[in-house]
């Protein structure tokens, strides 16, 4: 079976190399954008809610793509882009719902989210006849898309959009490499996550050699901090308590926290990472209470093999195995309790030990 494929594919591409069925799925994919890409002319880029860098980093690569090559383009976000990533944006061309451009996009780019309710208020200013094209690596993506490219396999979207542009033979500037070295960084969490593949490091490797400024993206990614956010952390960090025999961990950020340093919740995304961060802990959940009243935001992460997207999807969320999130109508303290009550009881059914 595997040699007729292999001499059906030769046919095909004319190589005399084994393709496998996935190269044949990123050449399909890659030509199919490409052929859009080449065919019109304006274009909208956006991504999820509370954007973060992978969905930043891959919507600004592909702003300073489709800007040189003379196309008309625009990011359109629901939310403010973290201080974090600002240093990576353009100058002009970049939009926060309620604004964005009058003219009407032919093609949207929807990066990074699973679905077409996750890019917020931004979907409804889509065209209804506008070809969206979904990139994504989410395992609960639901191709939602005209073209969709969802390849779990991959680090980050940011991985996805590189394979796309590298594709289109696009000349990788210092500035696409940063934009996409941020992507590929933040959603391993520096290389440390379950998805940093061997692809993944040859992909980073490549984009330093394009002049992917590193030392820049460190500086402001992960080594500058306002007085007022540290202040927040002291007040999140006081909050933290062990459950189910030590086995989740838990924090939560109420937002009279918020309002007293001053610090915008867009900013408290690497917040989520501290719980799960504890010898010991299998699951870690961050509860922050939404500007939309009496609602909360939970955001999971696991390690040791335990899947919190399949908890995180129970409420309607979803993500990826080990870093997930849902949002759910009550205050903090009930939250809390209905998503233990669910963990321990998947804990339990995982075979994980929990004592009283």
């Amino acid at each position: 079976m595997k040699k007729r494929l292999c001499r059906t594919l030769v046919a095909s591409y004319g190589s005399e190399e084994c393709i496998t069925v996935k190269d044949m799925v990123v050449k399909m994919r890659r030509e199919e954008i490409h052929s859009i890409v080449k065919h019109y002319q304006s274009f909208l880029v956006t991504t999820h809610v509370r954007a973060d860098g992978d969905g930043i980093g891959s919507e600004v690569a592909l702003y300073h793509t489709l800007a040189g090559m003379g196309k008309k383009v625009c990011i359109v976000n629901d939310s403010p882009t973290p201080q974090m990533y600002k240093f990576i944006t353009p100058s002009g061309g970049v939009y926060i719902y309620p604004q964005f451009p009058k003219d009407r996009a032919a093609v949207v780019f929807a990066l990074d989210s699973p679905n077409r309710e996750r890019l917020g208020r931004t979907q409804e200013i889509i065209p209804e006849d506008a070809v969206i094209i979904n990139i994504d690596h989410h395992i609960s993506n639901e191709y939602f898309g005209t073209v969709n490219w969802v390849a779990e396999d991959m680090c980050a979207t940011g991985e996805i959009v590189l394979t796309l542009l590298k594709g289109m033979n696009v000349d990788i500037t210092a500035d696409i490499a940063t934009a996409l070295y941020v992507s590929i960084v933040t959603d391993t969490g520096r290389f440390t996550h379950s998805n940093t593949t061997p692809e993944c490091l040859r992909a980073a490797a490549f984009l330093i050699e394009q002049g992917a400024r590193h030392e820049e993206i460190s500086k402001n990614v992960y080594n500058t901090n306002s007085f007022n956010l540290i202040q927040l952390r002291a007040q999140v960090l006081n909050t933290l308590s062990l459950h189910a025999g030590n086995r989740i961990a838990t924090i939560w950020m109420a937002k009279e926290m918020l309002e007293k340093t001053n610090v915008d919740a867009i900013d408290t995304q690497e917040f989520a990472d501290i719980p799960v961060s504890l010898e010991g802990v299998t699951v870690g959940v961050l509860f922050r209470d939404m500007t939309k009243p009496h609602w909360v935001k939970v955001s999971l992460r696991s390690r040791d093999g335990f899947d919190v997207n399949i908890i995180a999807r129970k409420f309607g969320g979803g993500g990826h195995k080990y870093a997930a999130g849902c949002e759910i109508e009550g205050n903090i303290a009930e939250v809390q309790e209905i998503i233990l009550e669910e963990l321990e009881k998947a804990l339990l059914q995982s075979g994980s030990s929990i004592s009283n």
